[in-house]
Order: structure tokens, then C-alpha cells, then sequence
């Protein structure tokens, strides 16, 4: 089963999942996706359980794509099974046309 969602499908479904921003804080400020949650990678493993509904689908995102592959790994060793990450990133997102929320 493939775990990557285009930005165009991601935009589309994207209230279906709970959205997690793997980047570190000083990258927050380039934009974010609608209502994510900011888990920056280096502290996923630690927090996941603690943030995020094991039953419910989250969606990984990152600037370009390949921390939030990492992060996926990550939640599927933790045992979180309903996982995806955004191919591509922030930055594919931003080219696709698709606006970022300001970060809060």
C-alpha cells in the first residue's frame, strides 16, 4: 500500500486527518498547513502518544518530503497503522497553488 497522498488529494481530504507539521519551529514561520499540530521530527518518537489519536488517520508533512517519510516510519513502529505523508512537502503544496495558514 502506497502512503503518499499528493497535495491535490491531501488538500481535498484533508480534514480527514489529523495533520502533523514535522518541521522544526524555525520553519513554521514559511507557512502551515491548515489545523496542523507542529511535531517537529526530533521530538515525534517522545510526544506521538501524547498528541495524537492512535485510531484516527494522520497526515506528515515537511518542507520536500523526506523527513516526514522518516516520521511515517517512525508512527508505524509506535504501532499508529492509518499514517500517509504529504508527497513532496510544504514546498510542493506551495506549487501546486494551494494557500498555507499563516502560523499562530
Amino acid at each position: 500500500m502506497t502512503r503518499n497522498l499528493d497535495p491535490k488529494t491531501a488538500y481535498r481530504t484533508l480534514e480527514r486527518y489529523q495533520v502533523v507539521d514535522v518541521r522544526e519551529p524555525e520553519e513554521w514561520a514559511e507557512g502551515v498547513l491548515p489545523g496542523a499540530v507542529r511535531l517537529p521530527l526530533s521530538t515525534l518518537e517522545a510526544r506521538a502518544a501524547l498528541e495524537l489519536e492512535r485510531e484516527r488517520p494522520v497526515l506528515l508533512y515537511c518542507r520536500s518530503g523526506n523527513r516526514s517519510q522518516e516520521a511515517l516510519k517512525t508512527l508505524l513502529a509506535l504501532g499508529y497503522r492509518k499514517v500517509w505523508h504529504l508527497e513532496g512537502g510544504i514546498k510542493a503544496w506551495r506549487e501546486t497553488g494551494i494557500p498555507c495558514a499563516s502560523p499562530t
